[in-house]
């Protein structure tokens, strides 16, 4: 039995073989669709551009996080998400890895609670004497 870390090694590995398979010459902007593209929808995505066209397809595309410097995926069914349910900007690409997004989250969550005692303590003595009038 695999772990959750084996299997996830796995799946990019798998990912970044099928994607250095594919012919590279697979233009979004242009016909024909490749069968394992994933369609865009144009009335669900948010474009106010008049430089930047709406690709006709999503293809998996590679990129390094800005981060930690690997190698992922940023697969046609993630942009597919980020274009169209959550409205993000065409013009805006993936640039952390799943595992340095986390670790951003878990950081911003910390100083959230952090700030949050701090504000429940009770004042100092003193903290009058401070105070500007």
């Amino acid at each position: 039995m695999k772990s959750g870390k084996q299997r996830r090694a796995e799946i990019k590995a798998k990912r970044l073989k099928r994607i250095s398979e594919r012919d590279n010459t697979v233009n979004p902007f242009k016909h024909p669709m490749p069968e394992w593209a994933i369609p865009v929808n144009k009335d669900e995505v948010h474009h106010h551009s008049m430089f930047f066209d709406i690709p006709l397809f999503y293809v998996d595309k590679e990129f390094l996080c800005r981060d930690c410097g690997t190698t992922e995926v940023w697969t046609a069914k993630q942009q597919k998400w980020w274009y169209e349910i959550a409205k993000g900007d065409l013009e805006t690409t993936a640039v952390r890895c799943h595992a340095c997004r986390n670790k951003i989250k878990a950081e911003k969550t910390a100083q959230k609670q952090h700030m949050a005692e701090v504000a429940k303590r009770k004042s100092h003595p003193n903290d009058a004497f401070f105070k500007k009038s």
